[in-house]
């Protein structure tokens, strides 16, 4: 068993946006689709303008959620331990 002791707060802030990235496309496609089917309007009304920003607030909230886990993370496990983990050398 290996113990996960720290995580790089820039490094999962990174990881955590990008996947921000992914689920804002989505979630704008979506709702980019419902908005012009329903005739409402969001952020403006226009598709391309809910597309990116949604997907530049989920970009950005990742971002930001991913390093406030990590500095969380870090401070709990320096009191407690980290996840133990188990790896295979493949």
């Amino acid at each position: 068993m290996k113990e996960l002791k720290r995580v790089g707060p820039l490094s999962a802030g990174k990881i955590s946006g990008i996947i921000g990235v992914v689920f804002g496309v989505i979630a704008g496609l979506i709702l980019a689709l419902f908005s012009s089917a329903l005739g409402g309007s969001f952020l403006g009304g226009n598709w391309f303008i809910q597309l990116i920003g949604l997907t530049l607030i989920y970009a950005i909230g990742g971002f930001v959620g991913g390093v406030i886990y990590a500095a969380l993370y870090n401070l709990v496990a320096g009191w407690v331990g980290g996840v133990q983990i188990e790896l295979d050398d493949a």
